[in-house]
């Protein structure tokens, strides 16, 4: 049986596929009707890139258009799918499950200054 629900936080107890010595990933967001989602993954050291589902790697610029993207790209994923991860990520994660990944909640990781950051992280990528 398929669910609709997926662990916000998962530790891996096998070598993930990613191109990275992951040891763990975050989903950013998910949804259970397509079975797309966007995934923080990390490492021992910090956070190592993200990945996204087929469909949604369509709406990137055509240079990032992967599956997977390194950690100095994640500003643009996050600019780009700012309502959808947003959305996601109030409706389905506890904010204490989301404090203990990003040491703030919701609405600060997700704030004005945040999305400044990420829109101009993409307009230089555009520009690049």
């Amino acid at each position: 049986m398929m669910t609709d629900t997926i662990e916000f936080f998962k530790r891996y107890a096998r070598q993930s596929r990613s191109p990275w010595d992951d040891v763990s990933r975050v989903v950013m967001m998910f949804q259970p009707d397509s079975k797309q989602g966007i995934y923080l993954h990390l490492g021992g050291s910090g956070i190592n890139g993200i990945s996204l589902s087929k469909e949604l790697q369509s709406r990137l610029p055509k240079a990032l258009q992967s599956q997977y993207i390194g950690a100095s790209d994640i500003d643009v994923v996050l600019h780009l799918f700012e309502t959808d991860i947003s959305e996601y990520c109030i409706d389905n994660v506890s904010t204490k499950a989301f404090k203990r990944i990003f040491l703030v909640d919701q609405r600060g990781f997700f704030s004005d200054a945040s999305k400044t950051v990420w829109k101009k992280s993409y307009q230089q990528f555009l520009a690049s």
